[in-house]
């Protein structure tokens, strides 16, 4: 809901800026002609989608705009039978120290 709200107030800014850029998540961003940018995002208002290079871009820490390289980005799969686990053969060589031996 909020998010709806946030994209329609967001795309009547989008009148007073030029489309920069897209990136490959579907967020699109913006500049006006005194400087101001923002992003109007694909679907859902989720920060964590905007790519480091259009984060550096945002923030006006380089001006350049970053070139779309169409690497998709991997969601973090912690939690998920998807997750990372290390090799379990380490627990075997592990013997915690006791200190009565």
């Amino acid at each position: 809901m909020l998010s709806k709200i946030y994209n329609a107030v967001t795309s009547l800014l989008r009148r007073e800026g030029e489309l920069i850029g897209r990136d490959e998540n579907g967020n699109s961003y913006y500049e006006s002609s005194k400087g101001k940018r923002w992003v109007i995002y694909d679907n859902v208002s989720e920060p964590t989608t905007i790519p480091p290079a259009w984060h550096i871009w945002l923030h006006y820490t380089d001006n350049a705009v970053p070139v779309n390289n169409n690497k998709r980005k991997i969601p973090n799969l912690t939690g998920t039978k998807d997750a990372y686990y290390p090799n379990q053969k380490v627990k075997n060589y592990y013997e915690s120290w006791n200190p009565n031996n």
